[in-house]
């Protein structure tokens, strides 16, 4: 028995299950930074201080963070080589910002907006990984290939199928963020709706 690589990943947006196998392996938590302000730039200005980190320098507003890890053999038997436990798990871990202070009744209904279009654009972040985390573990179950004992070739052929999803399904995500963090998109007008007097 030989177990493959395992392939890790930890990605960070400033980012639906169908069946219940992918539910299985995908969990989600959802976590809370404190932000104060009696406006809607000084909520947005304490956000920019106390946000999650985006990149090396910026923070974001909210963010949805994955953590992945591929568990499993590969197995030989009479010239095959096939996966056995095989599964890719992930867990989601959403963040969002929240005032720690009663808001004025005004910012209170705009905040209420602002934090709807957060959760609505990182739940989608969230959908696109779901998504992922079933097309692997499509691959990984179906995985079988004439092979050596040693499972060197169907380890590499896996891993380079299992590589091919989870960039495309990177794509994926960069390319929503970038429509929605368009100049003049969702993430702008839902700032700009915030921070109106």
């Amino acid at each position: 028995m030989r177990g493959f690589a395992k392939l890790g990943m930890v990605v960070g947006a400033a980012l639906i299950a169908s069946t219940l196998a992918v539910r299985a392996d995908v969990t989600v938590k959802t976590k809370y930074y404190d932000i104060k302000g009696k406006t809607g730039l000084e909520l947005f200005y304490d956000m920019n201080r106390k946000g999650p980190r985006h990149g090396f320098l910026t923070k974001a507003i909210a963010q949805t963070q994955f953590k992945t890890d591929i568990k499993g053999d590969l197995v030989y038997s009479k010239g095959i080589c096939r996966t056995q436990g095989a599964k890719m798990v992930m867990e989601i871990t959403y963040v969002y910002p929240r005032p720690v202070d009663k808001l004025p009744a005004a910012l209170a209904r705009r905040w209420k907006r602002f934090q709807a279009t957060n959760v609505a654009h990182e739940e989608m972040h969230g959908r696109l990984a779901k998504k992922m985390v079933s097309d692997v573990n499509r691959t990984l179950r179906g995985f079988r290939m004439a092979d050596g004992q040693s499972c060197r070739k169907a380890n590499a052929k896996l891993m380079k199928d299992l590589d091919r999803i989870i960039v495309a399904y990177n794509k994926s995500q960069v390319d929503f963020d970038k429509r929605e963090h368009r100049d003049g998109g969702p993430v702008e007008k839902s700032v700009l709706a915030l921070v109106a007097r």
